[in-house]
């Protein structure tokens, strides 16, 4: 329930920079290798989980590309060449995190109008039971829902998954 899911939320998320630099530290000495093979898998920890330490500023774009960077030369002294299109892959995606915060700081408006002008007549549907079963998890499609509540539980969506609820919310449920 929401209402629950302070607690929940308190569990698993650890705030601060000692959290963050272990964060980062963990995902470079683990799950980084991998990364272009497994990002997509949502069913395990194949992501960094540095959102939001990122977000918060507990830990800077400089520093994850700086320590990345660090590790695929280490690697590649080692005669490594695996984790090269990881490292590639994960900067890439920490770049258009980057473009998406430039672009919503330059373009304040985009939160409450179309960037496309021909869209401003799309016809919305506006129904506060559609948005507040999305919101609980309670659509009655399974991924969709298990994604919601992960968030509420968590505070935390695997990019695919997040992809997908939201997808859900604007293409079948045509919410604005």
């Amino acid at each position: 329930s929401e209402k629950g899911s302070n607690a929940l939320l308190a569990r698993a998320w650890s705030p601060g920079w000692s959290s963050a630099d272990k964060a980062l530290t963990a995902f470079i000495n683990g799950p980084l290798l991998e990364y272009s093979v497994n990002r997509r898998k949502a069913d395990s920890a194949t992501t960094s989980f540095l959102s939001p330490h990122l977000h918060f500023g507990e830990v800077s774009v400089r520093k994850v590309f700086h320590l990345v960077r660090i590790k695929q030369v280490a690697w590649a002294n080692e005669g490594n060449t695996a984790g090269e299109e990881s490292v590639n892959l994960f900067l890439k995606s920490i770049g258009l995190r980057e473009y998406s915060r430039y672009f919503c700081f330059n373009h304040p408006y985009s939160h409450e109008r179309p960037l496309r002008a021909h869209l401003k007549f799309f016809p919305w549907v506006i129904n506060e039971g559609y948005f507040k079963a999305w919101r609980q998890g309670r659509t009655g499609y399974p991924l969709v829902d298990a994604g919601m509540r992960e968030l509420w539980a968590t505070g935390w969506l695997h990019d695919r998954i997040r992809v997908v609820v939201s997808s859900f919310f604007v293409k079948v449920l045509q919410l604005p």
